[in-house]
Order: structure tokens, then C-alpha cells, then sequence
């Protein structure tokens, strides 16, 4: 449901010093690391929210809690027995949120840490990368709105909600590129 056609002018003296190799690699990893790679992350979010608004009786459910240090752990058990009940597999679940969720869920009321100052090595990693089994992946929140305009790249539509999460097991959406291909014209 989303095509993108994109075209690329490389100076033929950058093409001739480097022979093709350097300049295509430089190019096409600017492009995916600025461009594609955020542009689908937006598509495939957005998308999923959509869906979830559109096809109720599929399980998916928009959940508009107010969710704080206090409450997000309790939430989060929650969402786990609902999933539980429905029969999705513990294993592979996902939890996608923004930095501002992931801040939260460290600094989560209900969780204990422990640091063992005998064996530091000066270095503190506060970070959680998973919760119960459930990979927690940060994403920017600028790739997690509701909708987009995709006519001139990638921007929030004018009535877009932000999605602060998304918990989901990989195995209900599944995003393919049906269709790459880069192609090199010799100068002239």
C-alpha cells in the first residue's frame, strides 16, 4: 500500500576517482539510514494504529491510559494477562515505546535495582532492555504518530495523535519490501 520511486545525481568526478564503490555505498547508506529506514518505521507504526481503530474484533485495542511511574508497571501486567488470555505465545513480544515511556519504565515505583560498587568498573548502566521476557525497543517519538503524509517524504499529518507504545507479538504484522532495487546509469 505505499511505493516510493527515488532518483539520485552523483558527480561523475566522484564516480571516476572513486570507481563506483565509495560514492553508490555513501549515497545509498545516507539515503536508508536518513530517509527509508524512518519513512518505514513511521509507515508500519502508523499503520498499526490504523488497523487496530479499523479491525476491533482482531484482538488489537487503542488503550488511552494515563500511564505514570506509579501505574505503568501494574499496566504492563495488564496487558500480559490479556495477551495471556487471548493465547498469543509469551515468547517474542515486543514492546515499542518513546523515550519518554522507556525514561518512565526506568524509573518505574515497584522496581528494585542493586549495585555492586565491588566490582565496578566505573561504569552505571541503568538501561532496561526487556520487561518479564517482553523486548523493550526504544523508538523516536517522531516515527510514532497516528498518521503521516507520505507526498514529499515523511511528516506527521496536521491531525496526528502521538502513540506513546505499542506491545505486539511480531508474528500478527508482517512488513515486506516487495520490491527493491538500486539501478546505476554511467555518467553522461
Amino acid at each position: 500500500a505505499h511505493d516510493r520511486d527515488i532518483e539520485f545525481f552523483i558527480d561523475p568526478m566522484d564516480v571516476d576517482e572513486t570507481n563506483l564503490v565509495v560514492e553508490i555505498a555513501n549515497v545509498h547508506n545516507t539515503f536508508e539510514t536518513e530517509q527509508a529506514i524512518p519513512e518505514k518505521d513511521s509507515y508500519r507504526y502508523s499503520k498499526l494504529y490504523a488497523e487496530a481503530k479499523t479491525y476491533t474484533s482482531s484482538g488489537a485495542v487503542v488503550d488511552n491510559t494515563s500511564l505514570t511511574t506509579a501505574n505503568i508497571l501494574e499496566w504492563f501486567d495488564d496487558q500480559m494477562e490479556k495477551m495471556d488470555d487471548e493465547g498469543v505465545p509469551s515468547e517474542g513480544r515486543i514492546l515499542y515505546v518513546t523515550p519518554s515511556i522507556n525514561k518512565m519504565l526506568k524509573q518505574a515505583e515497584g522496581l528494585t535495582r542493586n549495585i555492586d560498587v565491588n566490582s565496578n568498573n566505573g561504569k552505571i548502566d541503568r538501561r532496561v532492555y526487556s520487561l518479564d521476557d517482553v523486548e523493550i525497543t526504544k523508538v523516536p517519538s517522531g516515527r510514532m504518530k497516528t498518521k503521516y503524509d507520505f507526498t514529499n517524504g515523511c511528516v506527521p499529518a496536521h491531525d496526528a495523535k502521538q502513540i506513546n507504545m505499542i506491545l505486539i507479538h511480531p508474528s500478527c504484522q508482517v512488513t515486506r519490501s516487495k520490491y527493491v532495487y538500486m539501478k546505476l546509469f554511467t555518467p553522461g
